[in-house]
């Protein structure tokens, strides 16, 4: 390789970039049947009960804008029944 080529290389940065790792925390909540909905911006997860009358509870994880995460639980009409702030070190999924 000549010189002028050892330039030109030095700026092309195609393949170069550094890659995202992925966040673990969302693996997690993946792994554990979440789906993200774009038109919320949340992680989302639907329970749904197997007697009559059928009701459906919504399990929710949203990321807040400092990275921390927010849990919600929506059933019942809509309502929220549940919620907990998830500290971003304690970002622990349960079942």
């Amino acid at each position: 390789m000549t010189w002028w080529q050892n330039v030109l290389s030095e700026f092309n940065t195609t393949g170069k970039e550094e890659e995202e790792k992925p966040d673990p925390f969302i693996l997690e909540i993946e792994s554990k049947g979440y789906a993200y909905t774009d038109a919320d911006g949340w992680w989302e997860r639907t329970w749904t009960t197997e007697s009559e009358p059928k009701e459906s509870i919504r399990e929710i994880y949203q990321q807040l804008e400092g990275g921390d995460w927010h849990k919600l639980m929506i059933g019942y009409g809509d309502e929220v029944f549940y919620e907990q702030k998830v500290e971003k070190k304690q970002s622990e999924v349960s079942d």
